[in-house]
């Protein structure tokens, strides 16, 4: 099968930095080109900026001209419209926390292009149920066919390194913005002896400031190279996430694969097996989930056996439900239902 993946147009495809859906449409290509199918990667980079994403769309139907393919997959919204309103036909698959979080105009616009996008995909993929019945309940109808299908995790990268592991090191992955919640992570582990590490970029002084206030042991190490966030995975020994909005999480799996119980809020309760390959924390009142996160964690990081028993039951996890061959056979499933619809440029 001959497929087209298009980018947004704002990061190079495979990323040089943090970009989590480029780095997904780089291991999607990889994983069906492993399978044998032709798969080309469209996206043109400008300044890196997000607003790229309407002119390199705009050139959709020019970028499209004298391309052959059977599918066309769309991974992000002003994308998908523009080949809509050009009457392409398309599969989406939406990675926007908008469906969940709108705290000002350009994410009410953002939450307006998902849902248009949505409505108008030949398929869609949904990455959770959650997200999945959040479209159902929310788009107007017709609703197109939507697959639930998560994207995958390479667990021959992410590996855990158990000899390293001290029971002292509890790692946080993702940018340093008040949505991730971090203050509350970092008053969970106040006083526990542990140490918390947080990798991402810190766009805020005042917040990275908060974070380091609210614990005792905080580390903000911003942006890593995926060579040392590889190895902060393997050498770690719990992760938190304790963000109150997510789609699907690519740290979460990243955790899973590397062997790492995994403790957060609801927004994590697809990928974790509660009570098995980490913790699902109720989190409707702040109070209660920094004491569950504390408790939690005192017991993972005092428990050598359990720590390893919870950590191999999420490598087993990642190995299995989320390797990308299976995800990348799945995909084809969804292409093959519309590739008969489908326009050459």
């Amino acid at each position: 099968m001959r497929i087209l993946l298009v980018g947004g147009g704002v990061q190079p495809i495979p990323p040089t930095g943090y970009g989590a859906v480029e780095r997904i449409i780089a291991d999607l290509q990889a994983a069906l080109v492993s399978a044998g199918h032709q798969v080309e990667v469209l996206n043109q980079v400008r300044h890196r900026r997000m607003r790229d994403e309407y002119p390199f769309a705009w050139e959709l139907p020019r970028l499209l001209r004298g391309r052959a393919y059977d599918v066309i997959h769309a991974h992000t919204p002003v994308v998908a419209n523009r080949l809509a309103f050009g009457g392409y036909p398309f599969v989406y698959t939406s990675h926007s926390r908008h469906w969940f979080y709108r705290d000002r105009w350009s994410h009410r616009w953002g939450y307006w292009l998902e849902r248009r996008a949505v409505r108008n995909a030949s398929a869609v993929i949904a990455l959770t149920p959650t997200l999945a019945r959040t479209m159902a309940s929310v788009v107007r109808p017709p609703l197109p066919p939507v697959t639930v299908l998560p994207f995958g995790v390479d667990s021959s990268r992410f590996t855990p390194r158990w000899e390293r592991r001290t029971g002292r090191t509890v790692l946080g992955v993702g940018v340093v913005l008040p949505f991730k919640r971090w203050e509350l992570a970092a008053a969970a582990l106040r006083g526990l002896g542990v140490r918390l590490r947080i990798a991402g970029p810190t766009p805020s002084a005042e917040y990275a400031a908060k974070v380091r206030r609210a614990g005792d042991e905080v580390e903000l190490l911003g942006e890593v190279s995926p060579e040392e966030l590889v190895r902060l995975y393997a050498e770690s020994d719990v992760l938190v996430h304790p963000s109150g909005v997510e789609v699907l999480s690519a740290t979460v799996l990243e955790a899973l694969a590397s062997g790492l119980p995994v403790l957060g809020g609801p927004a994590v309760a697809d990928e974790v097996d509660d009570g098995s390959t980490g913790w699902v924390l109720p989190d409707a009142n702040v109070d209660a989930f920094v004491a569950g996160m504390r408790a939690r964690v005192g017991l993972l990081t005092s428990d050598d056996r359990l720590r390893r028993k919870m950590g191999e039951q999420a490598r087993a996890t990642a190995e299995t439900r989320y390797s990308w061959p299976r995800i990348a056979a799945e995909h084809v499933k969804v292409y093959e239902s519309v590739a008969g619809h489908a326009r050459s440029g």
